[in-house]
């Protein structure tokens, strides 16, 4: 499953639990063992009163080969590597270290060095969450203090039992939430799985109600998915904050791990380098936190839309004039991210010719090139005919990356120049530039 892990290692009591987890690991075939030193602390070995002391490096060394020498011993063939650094970015150097070695796990404690009672997530452990492309654990382990609580009268063991033994899965029915369950599906020595769905909000108590029946039946077809007979499977519904409701969960059920996929439902489509939910969950779990990174971040398809999904483009045209469609005139052409529209552009047929119109972006998605693919797949489509349109001045130079050229407005077709002029609104004609694309004329 993890045939090769990264550990990082400080040397706190944290890292050395992290190391002693490496072992419950499925399908670990080599770990590498890293630690980062500041350039600062590489001095020399020194002598006091005439006795040789080992230096920052010598010791590191030490430590390494000890906890090799514990991998080792548990049959797990492991490498020790020490980065040095000059500026303190102990997390670049993680990050950069797993990215060379292709790893497919990162292993970090949630505390290290100098991290007092009570912090949650060390400063290195969170950038190494936020900015890591692969997986990421987060591990805790076993604290017996006056901070151990009781729950329903009894008092909770946090970390016993194996990390994969009873795993909390939170879902929001997204692809990326989802593909969880088939993750932990091949797990061996998983005992139960908890599925979670949180919902935030509700106008209503009856809307609060009919998300509740529409969660449960959801989670009871993704819990038959994982009732392989080998482990039980849990089914919860919590209204609240998802983070705040996914610990407390955790520590209900004694889980011993929460295993939740690094980006949410809209958080691949706003192309975020990490989930709210996920980096709070980090922030207040008391349990272990394995974060996936997903095999494939986004499903992005470029298509024509049938013309029963024409008001998908007109929530997009809410932002630029609200302009409505015609199922007797138009082709309209939008891009798709996790089936969800995010750009569109239409090609509108009138009695003397066809207008490009309608060529936009939802704000947030801008940037990526979305309005490049739609226009490919407008071109495509329509382009075996004259092509005319009013473009905005800036905007002239990317249409002719198309074949449309700059015209006057008298060579507009009359049905097109007129309905221009009805239909801009508070766009300024001084503003606009027509143009008009022959059949035949390339794509740059």
């Amino acid at each position: 499953m993890f045939e090769k892990v990264l550990v990082a290692t400080d040397f706190s009591e944290y890292a050395h639990k992290t190391v002693e987890c490496v072992t419950e690991i499925p399908g670990v075939r080599e770990v590498i063992l890293l630690h980062v030193m500041e350039v600062r602390d590489l001095s020399p070995r020194v002598w006091i009163s005439g006795h040789e002391f080992d230096s920052p490096l010598d010791r590191a060394r030490e430590y390494l080969q000890k906890e090799k020498e514990y991998l080792e011993g548990n049959h797990i063939p492991t490498r020790t590597v020490i980065r040095k650094v000059q500026n303190g970015d102990i997390p670049r150097a993680v990050i950069s270290c797993a990215e060379k070695e292709n790893v497919g796990l990162i292993m970090i404690g949630a505390r290290g060095k100098g991290i007092i009672r009570g912090f949650l997530l060390g400063s290195v452990s969170s950038r190494v969450l936020r900015e890591a492309r692969t997986h990421v654990l987060i591990t805790q382990y076993r604290q017996e203090d006056e901070n151990s609580k009781k729950v329903r009268g009894r008092v909770i063991d946090r970390y016993s039992g194996p990390i994969f033994q009873r795993v909390l899965i939170p879902v929001d029915f997204s692809r990326l939430s989802t593909e969880g369950i088939e993750f932990i599906r091949d797990f061996e020595g998983v005992e139960g799985v908890i599925l979670l769905h949180v919902i935030s909000s509700a106008e209503s108590g009856e809307e609060l109600e009919e998300k509740m029946k529409e969660s449960y039946t959801h989670l009871q077809h993704l819990g038959r998915d994982l009732d392989t007979g080998s482990a039980t499977v849990q089914i919860h519904i919590r209204f609240g904050s998802p983070a705040e409701e996914i610990c407390n969960l955790a520590e209900e059920e004694n889980a011993t791990l929460i295993m939740i996929s690094r980006f949410g439902e809209s958080d691949t489509m706003k192309n975020i380098l990490i989930g709210s939910t996920v980096v709070d969950v980090a922030k207040m779990a008391k349990k272990p936190v394995f974060v996936r990174y997903p095999a494939k971040v986004q499903d992005i398809s470029v298509r024509e839309l049938e013309q029963t999904e024409f008001w998908l483009a007109e929530e997009i045209w809410e932002q630029y004039h609200q302009q409505k469609a015609d199922i007797l005139l138009d082709r309209i052409f939008g891009v798709f991210v996790e089936d969800t529209p995010v750009c569109v552009a239409r090609c509108r047929h009138h009695p003397d010719g066809l207008e490009v119109d309608g060529v936009f972006t939802r704000d947030e998605f801008r940037g990526r090139g979305y309005a490049t693919k739609v226009m490919d797949a407008l071109v495509e489509g329509c382009g075996s005919e004259t092509l005319y349109m009013h473009s905005t001045l800036e905007l002239v130079e990317f249409y002719t990356l198309y074949g449309f050229i700059p015209i006057e407005e008298d060579e507009l077709p009359h049905a097109i120049k007129d309905g221009f002029s009805i239909t801009s609104g508070e766009i300024e004609r001084v503003n606009v530039q027509p143009m008009k694309r022959e059949p035949g004329q390339r794509v740059k």
